[in-house]
């Protein structure tokens, strides 16, 4: 696999020199001076980065690169051809073969920096259940595929590629924190995968954010108010009376008009992982068929209403047939009503640490780009 860029020149610089503790020894980076952590030589440190490190590097390079070509949204994944999903599948199973034979083999040697050696560590970890979750899962697709299990393959895949994807992206990101050159000398950032991995961090967490937003905006009280208007229908039974419903309608209508789009559009987008994807689908499903469905129950109470009160039946006909419609279509709005209020208390406590999640791995990526840069 191919270095993105050639490499500066490493040059052994004076502790003096580089106004470093005069216990360590600091290399020449390209423009930058780089102090080696204490204890660790040159020479050390030289033989580490050709032999282990930049090889790793190359390696966590070329699987990203790989995956770059699959990483389609969960839900195109759910909906390609047959011939895709059996291209996806092979490309997978590609990058999960190098896992096990370059990178799991790169991840024993030791490393003489301490930081390195953490990440190291901890890739190891990660690793390990790796193996035992993604990588047993990649190697039935194939079975599974051609048996014509197509909706448990595409499933299957969304979340191998996903922790794949995470393991490669989060793991490597460790690991070159701790390399001694930083982003000054790593071919990821100068990669095109780079940029783009930036691109739709960014992109997922400002419109996760702006769903954020828009929940604290609505604040706990709608959820509170649709909970009590539950219970109000539940012991009147009857319908929601012109008052109530004005403000009922306008948040129903703010759900199918704000919240639905905006929930579709976070699914759309390839930074969304399996997990992610199918807790905020249901929702995406749920809420908006919920709020149709209450919608039309309140016109079919008016209309049913009116036909009612026009009807030639006796008075008091048409109150004990008006008094049981509006039980039962009472009861059928409270329990859409409640099931909406939930949705809404459940998306309100998942969206926040959801959010805090994506900016960790904002983070991760946006952690070591120089200041001056």
């Amino acid at each position: 696999m191919q270095e993105a860029g050639e490499r500066p020149k490493l040059e052994l610089v004076s502790p003096s020199a580089a106004g470093a503790n005069p216990s360590s020894v600091s290399i020449q980076v390209g423009q930058y001076s780089v102090e080696l952590p204490e204890g660790v030589s040159a020479a050390e440190w030289t033989l580490e980065k050709v032999t282990i490190q930049n090889p790793r590097i190359r390696a966590f390079l070329g699987c990203l690169d790989l995956l770059e070509e699959v990483l389609d949204s969960n839900f195109a994944i759910l909906h390609c051809s047959p011939d895709r999903l059996a291209y996806i599948q092979r490309r997978v199973a590609k990058v999960a073969s190098l896992i096990r034979s370059e990178i799991g083999p790169m991840l024993k040697g030791p490393s003489k920096v301490p930081p390195l050696e953490a990440a190291r560590r901890s890739a190891e970890l990660s690793l390990q259940t790796l193996r035992v979750t993604a990588l047993a899962d990649v190697d039935r697709l194939s079975t599974m595929i051609k048996e014509g299990h197509y909706l448990q393959a595409r499933k299957a895949l969304c979340i191998s590629i996903g922790k794949l994807h995470s393991f490669l992206q989060d793991t490597f990101g460790k690991i070159m924190a701790g390399d001694p050159r930083s982003i000054h000398d790593s071919d990821y950032f100068l990669s095109r995968r780079f940029p783009r991995d930036i691109e739709e961090a960014e992109w997922l967490h400002t419109t996760v954010d702006r769903l954020y937003g828009y929940l604290r905006r609505l604040g706990s009280s709608r959820s509170e108010q649709l909970a009590a208007l539950a219970e109000r229908l539940r012991n009147e039974g009857t319908v929601p009376d012109a008052e109530t419903w004005r403000d009922t309608r306008f948040l129903l209508d703010s759900l199918l008009e704000e919240l639905t789009p905006l929930l579709k559009e976070i699914l759309a987008q390839r930074g969304i992982r399996f997990d992610e994807m199918e807790m905020l689908d249901r929702y995406a499903i749920d809420l908006p068929t919920q709020c149709s469905i209450v919608l039309e129950l309140y016109s079919t109470a008016h209309e049913l209403t009116n036909q009612i009160m026009e009807s030639e039946q006796p008075v008091q006909e048409r109150i004990d047939e008006l008094t049981s419609s509006h039980r039962i279509l009472g009861q059928r709005t409270a329990k859409l009503i409640d099931d909406i209020s939930h949705g809404l208390e459940e998306l309100s406590t998942f969206v926040p640490i959801w959010l805090k999640h994506i900016e960790l791995r904002r983070a991760l990526l946006l952690r070591k780009i120089p200041e001056e840069g």
